[in-house]
């Protein structure tokens, strides 16, 4: 059997997610493209190849999100094309919105040597993305349920919440265009990418396929990207109004000083992911994740016994807010010398299972 592989297609725009499907199915005898959709009936997903539609299947599921059906559907599909020993290379195209992450980590353990995949190979993440409407989607407060794009009844995202987990995950960043992508999508789509990834323009109708499913990756590297305790030291130029600031600071966050500075984060337009911990739960990987005007803040787990903690978030907007955003960062900060104890934690709402 020859080597089957495996690439994950995520978009922001229905279109966009029907117009590249439909080309990549079309263009290689060998691929073949498995659209899955989820709502609260349940997950319906279309394999489609050069010779047409070869599957149209729904299944009800037990939840309505995205790791119920990777773990029900998406994963036994995969198997069967596999196995069918017609297909090369297979793309998942995620629903639209989705975060590829959940399918990253099946994928990660059943392509290994005791998973149903074990010695298919990993082709990329493909981010597809409407270069006309980046600059605007990565930014917007609009809610998803709002644009008709929620993946579910309690989709609380804004469509800029979607647009950080699939650029910063993604292997390809594909900005598709009529005409000439503008310097700013392309400058905002080369400081929103993570390591490693490469940023390529096309035309809907006309993407060099053949070039876009010739990378190979891996899911463990993809992950990398996102990872809670992750830290890179990439330096993205300012470019066509496009900054990046990194905040890093071995100090910890002052519960009631981050609590009253809050808003100064979070009244910017901003893509913001990292990590922090707050002094009176020096134990805690605390994740940060800030766009469209919202900032969601966790507790992830206890720090990495190989790491140290430090408190650690990535910015990038294109507006005049950098040295207020730095501001509040410092501002935050435990200062030097200063003490404080777990009996003054104020953060009980922020993180009720600490």
């Amino acid at each position: 059997m020859s080597t089957f592989t495996i690439s994950i297609l995520a978009t922001l725009d229905p279109v966009v997610r029907a117009a590249l499907a439909f080309q990549l199915a079309t263009d290689s005898p060998d691929t073949v493209v498995v659209s899955h959709d989820v709502d609260e009936d349940g997950v319906r997903h279309v394999a489609s190849g050069a010779c047409g539609v070869v599957e149209n299947e729904s299944a009800p599921l037990e939840h309505s999100c995205l790791s119920c059906a990777v773990r029900e559907d998406v994963i036994p599909t995969l198997v069967r094309m596999r196995d069918e020993g017609c297909w090369a290379h297979a793309v998942v195209a995620l629903p639209v919105t989705a975060d590829p992450a959940p399918l990253l980590r099946s994928l990660e353990h059943e392509m290994g040597r005791a998973g149903v995949l074990a010695g298919a190979r990993f082709g990329s993440v493909i981010a597809a993305l409407d270069a006309v409407t980046l600059v605007d989607d990565a930014f917007c407060d609009e809610w998803l349920d709002d644009l008709g794009l929620g993946l579910s009844n309690d989709d609380d995202r804004v469509l800029a919440e979607a647009v950080g987990p699939v650029v910063s995950v993604a292997d390809v960043v594909l900005l598709l265009s009529e005409s000439e992508v503008t310097p700013e999508a392309r400058a905002l789509a080369t400081h929103l990418r993570g390591e490693g990834a490469a940023v390529m323009d096309g035309v809907l109708g006309e993407v060099d396929a053949e070039r876009l499913l010739s990378r190979r990756g891996r899911p463990a590297d993809a992950l990398a990207r996102i990872a809670p305790a992750h830290r890179t030291s990439r330096v993205t130029k300012d470019e066509n109004g496009v900054w990046t600031l990194v905040l890093d600071s071995p100090q910890a966050f002052h519960p009631a000083r981050l609590r009253e500075s809050i808003h100064r984060f979070a009244d910017h337009n901003v893509q913001a992911r990292g990590h922090f911990w707050v002094a009176s739960r020096p134990e805690g990987l605390c994740v940060w994740e800030a766009a469209g005007g919202q900032v969601r803040v966790g507790e992830h787990g206890p720090w990495p016994s190989a790491r140290r903690r430090r408190t650690h978030l990535r910015i990038t907007g294109m507006g005049a807010d950098r040295a207020q955003i730095a501001q509040a960062f410092a501002d935050s900060l435990l200062r030097p010398g200063e003490a404080i104890d777990a009996d003054a934690d104020t953060m009980e709402d922020w993180f009720p299972e600490a």
